[in-house]
Formats: structure tokens, sequence, C-alpha cells
């Protein structure tokens, strides 16, 4: 049923319990069904007969791919692989949740997991600025919607700075939601071939993604798929972090002590850490590093658990919260819609949530 490297994969992580500790679901839950190694035993069993029911789907659905077992493991084995399969089969047997067929029909309908329209004082902005540029803002689905406030602050950014870009009004998305919901099928490079004739069109030389999520997607799998050349794909960050280190944008110092929420897709799918703290040190921020920091950095959620489930959305929060009182960090700040989004809705009152290119916006 499954392909024979996934099932070789599954078969070695049902025996394994090495990443028990790192999983950020299982370890806010408490629920050793909703780990690493439960979900391979679960491909496992499917294998050697076990009816792959709506049971074990679910079980398939409560993990947000965040690749700390990948991160952790030794042997190098990625249960993200045999996972998206296992989606991928949970959808084609009309087995998968109703709520996660809902993000796929929102995905066709609103270009969202959401089923939101864009933000409309978004699109204002975005009437106001050229059709055709030499770089392309990429915003994404959380940046066009529930967190349109980071994508309106790095436009701002961008404008301080003197760059001339273009944003897409009608941006589809890029395919990384789809991918994590139903696996890397013929639907997604369908949807990845749209986006890059949107881009193309666009005159574009440069992308910027807002999200980690849509970067990893641009770079690892349009790359690979032969898709996007000639074509830059830079992270928000790292481009911000260079206008910082070119002069392009100068910041006032910031009186500030936090932690840093670093995107798991920036840290550990883009092995990009350092232009996330070049911009923290830039601010003149008094960082306090939470534990669990860099590649190791715990995963809050995305969007797609928080339309699935959000109590574990909550509760991943919740420990993250946690994790910033241990050292008497009272403010985090964020780095990418997403975990902006959730965690400014979850974090408890005591924990102040700040976007990081609202800090740049305000102090530049």
């Amino acid at each position: 049923m499954f392909s024979v490297q996934n099932a070789k994969q599954a078969d070695m992580c049902r025996f394994c319990w090495m990443c028990r500790h790192i999983c950020p679901v299982a370890g806010a839950t408490g629920s050793e069904g909703w780990g690493p190694r439960a979900r391979g035993l679960m491909v496992s069993m499917i294998e050697r007969g076990t009816e792959y029911d709506a049971e074990i789907a679910d079980s398939i659905y409560h993990c947000t791919l965040c690749d700390a077992c990948a991160n952790d493991c030794v042997t190098g084995w990625k249960p993200a692989d045999f996972i998206r399969e296992a989606r991928t089969l949970a959808v084609v047997n009309d087995i998968a949740p109703q709520s996660i067929m809902t993000q796929i029909e929102n995905l066709s309908y609103y270009g969202n997991v959401y089923g939101l329209p864009l933000c409309e004082k978004l699109g204002e902005k975005i009437d106001a600025l050229p059709k055709k540029a030499d770089l392309l803002l990429y915003l994404g689905q959380s940046g066009r919607t529930v967190g349109s406030s980071v994508a309106l602050n790095l436009m701002e950014i961008l404008d301080k700075a003197g760059i001339v870009y273009t944003v897409l009004k009608d941006e589809l998305p890029s395919g990384t939601f789809l991918n994590d919901l139903m696996g890397t099928t013929g639907d997604v490079q369908a949807a990845a071939a749209a986006v890059v004739s949107q881009i193309v069109n666009s005159g574009a030389k440069e992308i910027v993604a807002l999200s980690p999520s849509d970067t990893v997607m641009f770079r690892e799998y349009y790359g690979g798929w032969g898709l996007l050349e000639n074509i830059k794909v830079s992270s928000a960050t790292s481009f911000v972090a260079g206008l910082l280190a070119e002069k392009k944008l100068k910041v006032l110092p910031v009186e500030l002590t936090a932690s840093l929420q670093e995107p798991v897709k920036l840290t550990r799918g883009l092995e990009e850490e350092n232009p996330l703290l070049e911009i923290v040190a830039a601010l003149g921020i008094n960082y306090i590093p939470l534990f669990l920091h860099g590649k190791f950095s715990r995963c809050v959620g995305n969007p797609i658990m928080e339309c699935y489930d959000s109590s574990v959305a909550k509760r991943m929060v919740a420990v993250r919260c946690d994790d910033a009182r241990r050292i008497n960090s009272n403010v985090i700040i964020t780095a990418s819609p997403d975990d902006y989004y959730i965690m400014n809705k979850y974090a408890d009152k005591d924990i102040r949530i700040v976007d990081i290119y609202d800090l740049i916006n305000t102090n530049s």
C-alpha cells in the first residue's frame, strides 16, 4: 500500500522511542498516539493488513510536519515522508477528517485554508503598487488574511527602504499547505505550475516570501521540479536583515527584553538562524533564548492544525509560554504571520506576543 521507502522508514520508527521527547504535539497533549513512533507503528500495521480507518487518519493528521523528529533522528529517517503518503491515502480512500476536506475545498475557492477573503486594507495597499517589478513580495495565506498586519508592516518597511516591488492581488496558494494536507500529488504540482505562471507574468527576478513555509516550498519543491529557474528566492527575514546590513534601512534601538519564537520552517527547513538574530541585534533587544531554540525550536502549531484541532494548537502555545516563564521572559517575538496569528490568539495574558516586522516598522 505504501511505497517501499516509506514502508521501510515506518518499520524503523515503530521500534524506536528516541524522538518521543521532542514531538511538540505529543508533548503538549500527553498523547503517545500522536507521536512519530505511534504513526510509524500505524503505517506498519496497515502494511500488514490492519484496516486504515478514520481513527488512524485522525492520528496521522495530529502532526504539524515540523520535522523536529527528523532533526533529532541520529539514523536520518524522516517520518514526514510516510505521514504525507498516509495523508494521500486518507484523502483518496475518503477517510480524511471532514475539517481537513473543508480546508482542501477552501484552498480551491478562497486560496487559503481559512476560507477568508483578502484583507480589505491589504487589497487597497496592493492596488497602489506597480503591476510588475523585479521584486515580488509573496504574502502567503496567513499574510493575506489572519496575519495581514504582519504583511502590512513588512510592506511599509520595504517602502521606507525605497524598494520597488509588486504583490499579486490574485495571488494563488503556493501548494505548501495542500502538500501537507494530502501529500505531494499531481494537484500540488499543478498548483505550483499555476503560481509560477503568475510569478513569470509579474516580471519578477526575485521572490521574497513572507511565510517560511512558502520559502521552503519555492526552494525545495519548485527547485526539484525545475520551476523558478533564474529567479532568486529569499525569506523575508533574510531580505530585511540584508537591508539593515547594507544601511538601506535604519532602525532605532528598542528598550526591550524578549525571547524569539523562531519559525521551525525557517531554522530547520531553511537552516536560517542568523538573519533573525541579526535583526534582533540591530534593534538592540536584550535577547533571552527560549528552551529549544534555533534548529531545535519548538513548533507552536500551524494553520492546518489550527483549523483542524484548535485545542491542540492552544496547548502547544501554552507550552511555549511556559518556556518563557521559566527564563523570566514575558515577551515573545514572532517572525511569521502563522506564528503571530496563533500565538497572539492563544498566549496567556502575562505573555506579550510581538511581531518582529512591527518592531522594525515602528522603530525605523
